[in-house]
């Protein structure tokens, strides 16, 4: 039996920052805290979660890193020339790298399993039948 292994890439607008990512995430979620509405624009964040060693980051990144809500720290690795946020390494998932789902552009990526800081989430966002829910982190 063969087995393959998936590759996606991600990229931000510019193309000039990648992260290419082997296998399957380890996990996904969505975030809803502050912090994230911010930096994405929108009403949550949407990342698959990888081991760092099945990762490989090519191009320039500013790197950004800010202790959040729940007392940990939080580095944002974003493209110089566009600002798109590519990927990001938390305290709370250590040797792991989590990567912005809508930069692979991939309508197969897996769907969120898990939903964190719900106690921030814009009112109207009904996670979904199933979802594990964390009103914080």
């Amino acid at each position: 039996m063969t087995t393959t292994t998936r590759t996606r890439i991600a990229r931000c607008a510019c193309g000039g920052l990648t992260a290419t990512a082997g296998g399957e995430p380890a996990a996904t979620h969505l975030c809803a805290c502050h912090e994230c509405q911010r930096r994405s624009g929108s009403a949550f964040s949407y990342a698959g979660v990888y081991p760092e060693d099945a990762v490989t980051v090519a191009g320039p990144s500013t790197r950004f890193r800010q202790t959040r809500d729940s007392g940990r720290w939080v580095e944002l690795a974003f493209c110089p020339t566009c600002g798109v946020t590519v990927f990001w390494r938390v305290e709370a998932f250590p040797g792991m790298i989590g990567i912005q789902a809508g930069c692979f552009a991939d309508a197969d990526f897996p769907a969120p399993k898990r939903l964190f800081w719900a106690s921030q989430r814009h009112r109207w966002l009904e996670p979904p039948a199933g979802m594990k829910v964390f009103e914080a982190q």
